[in-house]
């Protein structure tokens, strides 16, 4: 059966970084970040927005999961505020497909994850202060969670893909 790889968690906090070492190293992949769904400058998670990021995700962990070449999708996404909404919304419009859903909370201390995202350069004054609190979001998330402070990306996949074949020895 096939996998999706839901890797989720706060901004910042290495989900892209991650799932493209994941994307590199696991055989038979595809990859889609949330951010490619829903590129409008300026961007604001209205109503229409939502629908259209819904859509987009939708059609393409559609079209990856019906791939006879495809055996993992790897997708990140953030699970906080109308994010929320869309992933639920999403997970219903594939309800009609057969995988098996691996959600998996990535995490790291709030020192690592504000280093993290002033080393990305991400805006200091906005940006990083809002994405901080949204971390309480993720705390007590029914899913396996990997705390990826002081752990290096092969680190962090090696942990990924543990938990998958975990995953598959009990399916």
């Amino acid at each position: 059966m096939k996998s999706l790889l839901f890797i989720h968690g706060p901004n910042g906090v290495g989900k892209s970084t991650t799932c493209e070492r994941l994307f590199r190293r696991l055989p038979h992949s595809s990859r889609l970040d949330s951010d490619w769904c829903r590129m409008i400058n300026p961007f604001d998670l209205m109503p229409e927005i939502e629908l259209l990021a819904e859509r987009h995700i939708s059609v393409l962990l559609r079209g990856y999961l019906e791939c006879s070449l495809v055996e993992h999708v790897i997708f990140s996404y953030g699970l906080h505020g109308p994010l929320k909404r869309i992933w639920e919304r999403v997970l219903h419009n594939l309800q009609d497909m057969s995988f098996h859903l691996l959600p998996i909370t990535l995490t790291c201390s709030e020192e690592e994850n504000t280093r993290r995202m002033i080393q990305d350069g991400r805006d200091a004054a906005g940006y990083i202060q809002h994405s901080l609190q949204t971390r309480v979001v993720y705390g007590g998330l029914p899913y396996p969670v990997i705390d990826s402070t002081g752990l290096s990306v092969d680190e962090t996949v090696d942990n990924i893909l543990m938990l998958l074949q975990e995953s598959h020895s009990k399916a």
